[in-house]
């Protein structure tokens, strides 16, 4: 009999466990969580990038978790994991601070994952074991977002569960040199299959970056993913925390490849916190970078930002998204995103074996 899939095995609540939303900041939030977890897919809710014990990013958090359990009506005193994830920009992070921090907010709610992204490679190996040794009694797994195949076999190394594979199409903060799913994801999964060290361990690949509906999802299961992530579509949900100005530009950008662009500056014009040197940020070209490539120096074009962000002008306003905005076409409620992408993607999957 043929074994049956990891992430099934891991997340059996789950009609569809290959079908996660992406964990993003100021996005993403218990109540999506919920109804995509409600709908047969791995909810996620953020943790932020402010790590600290008084932080209000950690604050959130458990009013996320408490939301997702309570819209679940999942019994957090209980010995079974709360069935969503959560994505922590690690940063500014240490396995000290989370130890202060995180670690009594996820003890409290028991989420059946964390997902980690935003630091250095090299830096994981602690944050990781943090977490295993916290998760032991509900084997919580750990996910580590990558952008790279020598970063996924360092991560991998360093014990994580699975592999995210974001390719970079993908929306918000990435690594500023890779490539899309189309080579990444493969390249990934033969490159954690045939590392003699990881050959005992079932190291699972989710691919992340462009992908928006069945098609995405049937061609990222294709290239040897376990699963997918969906971020840019979610943002329009009306679940979303996502405020006007963002779902307007989200909904009405076409031609991804050509309306956003990898750069920096998305961070530093606007004065967000800055990612480490691996990392960029792809978003919705914006004046402020077409005025840095006309000539206008770094100063004016901040001083232009705050400007407009007084005077209320969009148009310098910061939209993190993926080149997959050309096919997001209207809000869809998140449990509808999940119901719709897994069906196309099962009737694709049908029509593939007629024809092959």
């Amino acid at each position: 009999m043929e074994a049956q899939p990891v992430l099934n095995r891991w997340f059996p609540w789950a009609a569809w466990p290959w079908v996660f939303n992406a964990p993003m900041f100021s996005i993403a939030n218990g109540k999506m969580a919920a109804e995509v977890t409600k709908a047969g897919g791995i909810g996620m809710v953020p943790a932020g990038m402010d790590p600290r014990p008084e932080s209000p990013h950690i604050a959130a958090l458990d009013e996320h978790l408490r939301t997702a359990a309570e819209l679940l009506t999942h019994d957090t005193s209980s010995a079974k994991p709360l069935p969503v994830g959560v994505g922590f920009t690690t940063m500014r992070a240490t396995a000290e601070i989370y130890r202060t921090s995180a670690v009594p907010v996820i003890a409290k709610y028991k989420p059946a994952f964390v997902w980690l992204f935003g630091s250095d490679p090299s830096a994981y190996g602690e944050i990781i074991s943090l977490f295993h040794t916290v998760g032991e009694p509900w084997d919580m797994k750990v996910l580590v977002q990558v952008g790279t195949v020598a970063a996924a076999i360092q991560v991998a190394r360093a014990g994580a569960d699975a592999v995210v594979a974001q390719g970079n199409d993908a929306g918000g903060h990435l690594w500023a040199r890779g490539a899309s799913v189309m080579t990444l994801v493969p390249e990934i999964v033969e490159a954690l299959r045939s590392e003699e060290s990881l050959k005992t361990r079932d190291i699972s690949v989710i691919a992340a970056g462009g992908i928006v509906n069945g098609k995405g999802v049937v061609a990222a299961l294709a290239l040897g993913a376990s699963g997918i992530t969906i971020g840019t579509r979610f943002i329009t949900c009306p679940e979303s925390d996502a405020v006007p100005y963002v779902r307007k530009a989200v909904l009405r950008s076409t031609d991804g490849g050509a309306t956003t662009i990898v750069s920096p500056m998305h961070d530093i014009i606007p004065g967000y916190p800055i990612y480490p040197s691996p990392y960029s940020g792809r978003a919705v070209l914006h004046k402020g970078i077409q005025d840095l490539e006309n000539g206008a120096s770094l100063e004016d074009v901040t001083a232009a930002f705050q400007k407009a962000k007084e005077e209320g002008d969009e148009a310098r306003f910061v939209t993190f998204a993926g080149t997959g905005v050309g096919l997001v076409e209207k809000p869809v409620p998140a449990g509808e995103i999940v119901a719709e992408v897994t069906s196309e993607a099962l009737q694709i999957i049908q029509k593939l074996k007629a024809v092959l």
